[in-house]
């Protein structure tokens, strides 16, 4: 493993940052499909507003935490980046999630997985 220009910490790879992207967003196809199922109701039920509320919690959630996630260095992409990189872009997200939140979960992928100068 490399080290970074201090010394102190270890480098990570793109694939570990792959997964930590990965590890951040397991619960993205739960919170579409409890957006899907409000979606499909004609009328509100007891409890709507409140899974409502519960996912927008969610989506912050995961937003903070790939804030944390370190950018990652230049390199080879692997199987684990292609599919970070596949979380925002199905029919079900961009139909069930604001247009502006999906951009900003993508920027902050974009971010992480841009490629470093070397």
């Amino acid at each position: 493993m490399n080290v970074d220009a201090l010394g102190s910490h270890p480098q990570k790879s793109r694939k570990q940052t792959a997964e930590a992207i990965n590890r951040a967003l397991a619960r993205f196809p739960l919170l579409l499909d409890v957006l899907d199922e409000l979606s499909k109701q004609d009328y509100p039920s007891a409890g709507d507003q409140e899974l409502r509320h519960g996912c927008e919690r969610a989506f912050t959630a995961m937003l903070s935490r790939l804030a944390m996630i370190e950018p990652a260095p230049a390199g080879q992409p692997s199987k684990a980046e292609k599919i970070a990189e596949s979380w925002l872009h199905g029919d079900r997200a961009t139909r069930l999630i604001d247009a502006s939140k999906l951009e900003r979960m993508q920027q902050f992928i974009d971010r992480l997985l841009a490629p470093q100068p070397e």
